[in-house]
């Protein structure tokens, strides 16, 4: 394609997505786009999750982490080779690959690509870039999922969700994004952190920790649901994040959108990952 076709199409998609966007139909996409994002027309590459434009560049499905199981089809097969549009939504990252929203079936149909993955259960939540209405968006596409028994929610239980009460467990999923629900038993702070245990031993139970560079924007998060630090305590919650060991498990809380408040009851009970 030559460069003036490649003008010619991207103020096209332009002035078309703009109109889409402005339609009420579908205003949930302006709760996960910059105001003035540009749409970049791109195609799936081999990786799940990461597309690529004309040029080369490459962007990945920011906010969701696709969970490889032999029984779920990545985004590709699920949308039999839609034409997809990158919103970008953040700077490159380390590995050159910059964070977007994927609209998929962008000339006709437009859908959120990583609400749609959520709702199907091909995916869970992983807060980056998505704040506010966006975040409650996503996750709310993954909690019906949930309530569904859609995809990883399934019978195969592929979900990494685990119950704080089970340490040991927790250190054999060290390195991996997971999900942990349980009781924030007691509270703790230092100079530079601050930690949510979630056992009475903390050189072995599991752990949660806020910088002190992160803590002013979690507070702000935690007062706009009527709460604050302490008012986590004996709280039941569920957090998700990379786990990492220091003494025993370890997790830090460095978007204000991995930890959730939950109903006492669900504690523990979503996980497969619990005895």
């Amino acid at each position: 394609m030559a460069r003036w076709q490649r003008q010619l199409w991207t103020g096209a998609v332009v002035a078309a997505f703009s109109v889409f966007l402005a339609t009420g139909a579908h205003a949930e996409f302006t709760s996960c786009v910059l105001e003035n994002g540009v749409p970049v027309p791109v195609v799936e590459t081999e990786e799940a999750g990461v597309f690529s434009d004309i040029t080369g560049q490459q962007y990945h499905a920011s906010d969701v982490l696709q969970i490889s199981t032999s029984g779920l089809p990545r985004a590709g097969s699920s949308v039999n080779r839609s034409s997809f549009q990158a919103l970008p939504i953040a700077p490159q990252n380390r590995w050159q690959m910059t964070p977007a929203m994927i609209v998929m079936n962008a000339n006709s149909a437009p859908a959120l690509l990583q609400k749609e993955l959520l709702a199907a259960g091909k995916a869970i939540f992983m807060p980056q870039a998505s704040f506010g209405a966006c975040a409650k968006l996503l996750r709310s596409s993954e909690q019906a999922a949930r309530r569904a028994g859609r995809g990883l929610w399934g019978q195969n239980r592929a979900a990494p969700v685990y119950w704080a009460g089970n340490p040991d467990l927790l250190l054999k999923a060290a390195g991996d994004y997971v999900i942990v629900q349980g009781r924030i038993v007691s509270l703790g702070k230092t100079p530079r952190t601050r930690y949510l245990n979630f056992g009475r031993y903390w050189k072995t139970d599991f752990t949660v920790t806020i910088a002190r560079s992160e803590e002013d924007a979690i507070a702000m998060h935690l007062s706009e649901i009527g709460l604050s630090f302490e008012d986590l305590a004996q709280k039941a919650v569920e957090i998700r994040g990379v786990l990492d060991v220091k003494d025993g498990p370890l997790m830090a809380w460095s978007h204000p959108e991995q930890l959730v408040v939950v109903e006492q009851k669900r504690a523990g009970r979503d996980g497969q990952n619990r005895d």
